[in-house]
């Protein structure tokens, strides 16, 4: 198969740029998939450990983007280095029009995939090439695995919002309690979340007061990874799942054994 590209005009295209932004606090590096068929970008991450793992997906207008017509709609996978760079070559076309074409072909492996080769950014004054980096690099989560293995919970033990001010608040009160690295949330009669000095109530009398009191703890580390929105979150025997009422976003953050 000789090389072939998708090819877009974009402008305005500072949502994209925070919906890639969702992505750095956990990893360099993003595998971007490219559906032509659905119209969105969409990306999983995860960190070293795997305890927190996200995915999230943008259509293309939403981002700013539009895509050449194709007759035969793919699926191409592209391979960012680094996201924050790619933020910033995106920045220096000053949210002036310009075209971006990914250049791909196919990669045979035990499956044969559509695989970047090049991302061309141009405008009439300034054109900047960004080669992307090998599947290879990155371990594929699909969206099937992440639906209904990962942030599926089989024993829900509790459901419950969480607000941009609640995730605000208790950023700030986790600076304050530095010195502790655990938080944990905790649902009794009142939901709470809490640190070492603080305990922070979110929700009053959610529940039946005589049911048994649920809780779990997690890094404060891993809530960094959280974004400021609004969600609904779930409470598993072993997992947090975070699906964000904004955005298409879900962040699923897995428990930890305090020391």
């Amino acid at each position: 198969m000789a090389v072939q590209k998708i090819e877009f005009s974009a402008k305005n295209v500072k949502a994209f740029s925070t919906w890639l932004k969702k992505f750095s606090s956990i990893e360099t590096a993003l595998l971007l998939e490219i559906d032509e068929a659905e119209s969105t970008f969409s990306a999983k991450t995860y960190n070293e450990l795997r305890s927190v793992v996200k995915f999230s997906k943008i259509k293309f207008d939403e981002a700013g983007f539009s895509i050449k017509p194709s007759k035969d709609p793919k699926k191409i996978k592209v391979g960012i280095y680094n996201i924050v760079r790619l933020m910033k070559i995106i920045d220096q076309f000053n949210d002036e029009e310009f075209s971006l074409t990914i250049n791909y072909d196919e990669v045979i492996g035990e499956t044969t995939e559509l695989a970047g080769l090049t991302m061309v950014l141009k405008n009439k004054n300034l054109k900047m090439t960004v080669d992307c980096i090998s599947l290879n690099v990155f371990k594929y989560i699909s969206d099937k695995l992440f639906m209904e293995s990962i942030s599926n919970l089989n024993n829900v033990l509790s459901k419950f919002e969480l607000t941009e001010e609640h995730i605000e608040q208790t950023n700030s009160l986790c600076v304050l309690d530095n010195e502790h690295k655990f938080m944990e949330f905790r649902d009794g009669d009142n939901i709470y979340v809490s640190g070492k000095i603080f305990d922070l109530l979110l929700w009053e009398n959610l529940h039946d007061p005589s049911a048994k009191e649920e809780s779990i703890t997690i890094f404060k580390e891993q809530f960094e990874s959280v974004d400021v929105e609004n969600y609904n979150v779930q409470m598993g025997e072993d997992r947090l799942v975070f699906t964000s009422e904004d955005l298409a976003t879900i962040t699923v953050i897995s428990m930890v054994e305090p020391d």
